[in-house]
Order: C-alpha cells, then structure tokens, then sequence
C-alpha cells in the first residue's frame, strides 16, 4: 500500500510528536513545553496545542497541535518557535517519534527537520 504524502492533502491536519525525556530531563524537558505552548497556539493558522504525558511511560510526553492546513506547518516550521522546539527534543530526548495526519505511519523527528530546511530554503528564493 502506497503511503500517502502529506503535502497532497487537503484541509485540516493534526501534528503528533512522540517524546521520552532522556534520564534526568524531565522537568526542564515539561517546562520548555510550558514556555512553548502559549506561543504555538499564536501561530497562524493554529486551532488547538495540547501535551499529553502518558500515564503508563511517565515521561512520555504527546505534543499534539491541529492546524487549519498543511501551509500552516511549513510556515510555522520556518518560525523561531519550532527551530526552540526541535532544539529543545534535540538535547533532552532520547526517544522521538512524528506523525503528520492521524491515519500517517509514526516517523522520525527527521521530517519536521527535512520540511524546516526545504521550507527555509524554498522562502529565501
């Protein structure tokens, strides 16, 4: 079965990001995200930004963000406030997984990393 490419939808799209706080990050991990929501849910195009900590995997953290389209992640990707957060999962977690669309396969964090450089490198043309 073909995977489907996120950038052929169309319409509302929901952003999942899978985190385990590497050992000792925890609060400093939970704390960014504190600092980081109130400015995600500014973004253009942003309906809703929530975090979920998994009750099972105590440091297993759910950011998940809906957005009103595919546009809105690229343009929030060229943003300061998502270079903070992969910069933030970068140095304090050991577990990352991405998922662009609720029926998308889990990826790596090396998607949103790959869009953030197409996006950036496609605006400066």
């Amino acid at each position: 079965m073909d995977r489907e490419d996120p950038k052929d939808r169309q319409g509302a799209m929901e952003l999942t990001i899978e985190v385990r706080a590497k050992s000792g990050k925890f609060q400093e991990l939970y704390q960014t995200f504190q600092a980081l929501l109130p400015l995600i849910r500014k973004e253009m195009g942003c309906r809703d930004c929530r975090i979920y900590q998994d009750v099972d995997a105590g440091e297993t953290f759910y950011l998940v963000i809906h957005w009103e389209a595919l546009t809105n992640i690229e343009h929030y990707l060229r943003s300061s406030t998502s270079g903070a957060l992969l910069g933030a999962i970068d140095l304090l977690t050991e577990k990352v997984r991405v998922k662009i669309d609720c029926n998308a396969p889990w990826e790596g964090i090396e998607i949103l990393k790959r869009m953030r450089r197409e996006n950036r490198e496609a605006f400066r043309e």
